[in-house]
């Protein structure tokens, strides 16, 4: 359902755009599958009703939310446990190709380098907040051998697509991605997670289809540029890995989220951050102060020196 007040495009809209442009990118299987549904009558504001008394069990940028009152519910593809021993894993691939914008020398990939920035701005919401009120501070600890502070590395979806080439890659993707089970994997499941990441034609294919419809960068995006259009969507998609308990049971993975952006509402947000990127030296891993990261390209340029 959509929240109330939302700039997204109607419900008609995303699903005509799914079938149309995102469909014929994918095989079948890559897809979590969804369809418009009619609501009836009462059931948004039932809804309504409903959500004022369940506050404390939303997620905390749901709460305070309303559903939209709108014709159409979209009825999408479980992709939650079909056996309580399984292991389904969510997260955003990201740009799985460097940033046409990026300088030649970069040596951070768009998302690494987006994190970093991310970082500083916390940091220094942070430092802000600790200066207007003096009996709260509490000392930043960094590194006496390095001018990054000490935090958790920045995940670098650039592994991802190394996984089959790269060990260090594969494991850090391993570990990564297993974070985020609500239980530990076992070894069954470590394994057939790593045996698809070494396999899978989906990552590669999400890497492609980005690259192809972006040529120019956020910074040159020309208006109404549907190529662009599409690039940005495919960059934020979710993924979906169910492993299932049975170890003889093939992995899953679709993609999910492929929503028709709103360009209008979006377009300079995306080019002020690029701009911020480039300028403030993030591409480069040079701003001040420094953030840790454990991007793929830093760590290759780390090597040759």
């Amino acid at each position: 359902m959509p929240k109330a007040g939302t700039l997204a495009y109607p419900y008609t809209e995303l699903q005509q755009y799914l079938e149309t442009v995102i469909h014929p990118l994918f095989p079948e299987g890559d897809l979590v599958h969804q369809h418009l549904v009619r609501l009836g009558d009462n059931v948004v504001s039932r809804l309504n009703e409903i959500l004022p008394k369940m506050e404390a069990l939303r997620r905390e940028d749901f709460r305070g939310g309303r559903v939209a009152d709108v014709e159409f519910g979209m009825l999408v593809e479980d992709m939650d446990k079909k056996d309580p021993d399984d292991i389904v894993l969510e997260f955003k691939p990201k740009w799985l190709a460097q940033s046409p914008n990026a300088p030649a020398s970069a040596a951070r990939c768009r998302n690494c380098a987006r994190e970093a920035l991310k970082r500083s701005k916390k940091a220094a919401k942070a430092k802000a907040t600790s200066t207007s009120a003096p009996t709260t501070i509490t000392p930043t600890v960094t590194s006496t051998n390095s001018p990054h502070a000490k935090s958790q590395p920045i995940r670098c979806p650039l592994d991802l697509l190394e996984c089959a080439v790269d060990p260090s890659a594969l494991s850090r993707s391993v570990d990564s991605l297993a974070t985020l089970s609500s239980v530990p994997l076992s070894p069954s499941h470590r394994r057939r997670l790593a045996r698809w990441l070494q396999s899978n034609t989906l990552l590669p294919r999400l890497r492609d289809l980005q690259a192809s419809h972006d040529r120019t960068g956020p910074i040159a995006a020309e208006t109404h540029d549907s190529d662009f259009q599409l690039a940005m969507t495919l960059r934020d998609c979710s993924c979906f890995v169910r492993i299932p308990a049975d170890s003889d049971g093939a992995v899953e993975a679709r993609l999910a989220d492929l929503d028709k952006k709103n360009w209008e509402a979006k377009l300079r947000y995306w080019q002020a951050t690029e701009r911020e990127l480039v300028d403030g030296g993030y591409y480069h891993g040079t701003e001040e102060p420094g953030q840790l990261t454990s991007c793929l390209l830093e760590r290759r340029a780390a090597a040759t020196q």
